[in-house]
């Protein structure tokens, strides 16, 4: 086995193993699922299977459930924070035992980084599982305990999502992203994703610039509409996008964008500057690199933005219309 992944049964899991798979014809892979989830377990499955016939010999799936004896009576909590890293320890394990001194995880970079969407955001919400300094701390755990290097890497750091989607769309692949999940909160009932929380909105962003149709059915607006405001999501996200827009595009030199981005986002600093070395380059490299992720990112809403939007404004618009109908009457 050449290589063993963590194995999500989500989109970026997906788009990341197709691009390896695509780009080296000989490699293969182990997926590691783990978790308690039923629900998850089928869908890893049923990805897994509809990718065999296209890369037969090359990939083994592996998976942990994690059970409690008597759950019920246990209090349950749920905030996840911990749930990722503790994926990824279990992950390195799996590596571990397989011989491989590496754990691979496939995640765009601005899900990675997932820098706060407003200057209000305290970051409560945001996960940090697969964040590069998050993955340097495991790295550095996992070889102090083993005695051995150990590292723990996100090929995609400096990837957009609809980047990862976009060898998905080339192949004609619009089959397979259908299969994934990507929602913040499933629903029990179908469609089970909702459409309007951050993550269901990069999907349909990264699926809409990687010019693939989006055959994934989703609660808004496929399925019945909610009470709430369901354009709140998207708001944050246009607000970050607005914000990188106008870091970016106050000077055509590298080291005055950068200056600017980092003023707002001083993290990127942090992260350039602790984790440049585990991957391979220079800070001004790195700095350089990331500075193409956020210009891309733009760049995508730039070309999609009305797309995306039309579904929930419009849901927003009819709201209005009947609540309006009924004070008339």
């Amino acid at each position: 086995m050449d290589e063993v992944t963590l194995w999500s049964g989500g989109l970026d899991a997906l788009a990341g193993l197709y691009n390896c798979l695509k780009t080296c014809h000989v490699r293969t892979f182990l997926l590691f699922g783990a978790g308690s989830n039923e629900n998850a377990f089928d869908r890893q499955k049923q990805i897994f299977k509809a990718l065999q016939p296209s890369f037969p010999n090359r990939l083994n799936l592996c998976r942990v459930p994690v059970r409690f004896c008597e759950s019920h009576q246990h209090q349950k909590n749920k905030i996840s924070r911990a749930r990722g890293v503790v994926f990824i320890l279990l992950g390195s394990a799996c590596a571990y035992l397989m011989g491989q001194r590496v754990l691979y995880l496939y995640e765009n970079g601005m899900g990675a980084i997932n820098l706060p969407y407003r200057k209000s955001a305290v970051g409560l919400a945001h996960s940090r599982s697969v964040h590069p300094l998050t993955l340097l701390k495991v790295s550095e755990l996992i070889s102090e305990l083993s005695g051995e290097e150990f590292q723990v890497k996100n090929p995609f750091l400096f990837w957009t999502k609809a980047e990862m989607c976009k060898i998905l769309a080339e192949d004609g692949r619009s089959d397979l992203p259908p299969l994934t999940m990507s929602c913040d909160s499933p629903h029990r009932q179908q469609p089970i994703q909702c459409g309007y929380c951050s993550s269901c909105i990069l999907r349909k962003q990264a699926l809409s610039a990687s010019i693939m149709e989006d055959k994934t059915r989703y609660i808004v607006p496929h399925g019945k509409k909610p009470v709430g405001d369901t354009s709140l999501y998207l708001q944050h996200m246009l607000a970050q996008a607005s914000t990188l827009r106008d870091l970016l595009s106050i000077s055509d030199t590298p080291n005055l964008q950068w200056a600017s981005l980092t003023r707002r986002f001083p993290e990127l600093d942090d992260i350039v500057d602790r984790t440049a070395m585990a991957e391979n380059l220079l800070p001004a490299d790195m700095q350089k690199h990331l500075l193409r992720l956020y210009q891309t990112y733009v760049t995508e809403w730039n070309a999609v933005e009305s797309h995306i939007s039309v579904a929930l404004l419009n849901q927003i618009s009819d709201r209005h219309k009947v609540a309006d109908h009924r004070v008339a009457a």
